[in-house]
């Protein structure tokens, strides 16, 4: 766990960036509708992470933590969508 203060921009209509003031990690989430009634929505994380023993556990563990923050916040999403 790590705070964070983001900055939020949107450079393009579906498109939110959120970069952060306090290190190098920039997300892009895009929503893609189709003609189906069907959304997309991708996330997308980088960052120049830590050198050394730091780095390598980072570059180890951090994908997959962020991985699994990400399905949850999507899954959520989804069911709240098909509730409404």
């Amino acid at each position: 766990m790590r705070d964070q203060l983001l900055d939020v921009t949107e450079p393009a209509p579906g498109t939110l960036v959120e970069t952060d003031r306090n290190s190098s990690m920039v997300t892009t989430w895009t929503v893609l509708a189709a003609d189906t009634g069907v959304t997309t929505v991708r996330v997308r994380t980088t960052w120049n992470g830590a050198g050394g023993i730091g780095g390598f556990f980072e570059r180890t563990f951090a994908p997959k933590g962020l991985a699994r923050v990400y399905s949850d916040l999507i899954a959520r999403l989804d069911a709240e969508l098909a509730a409404g």
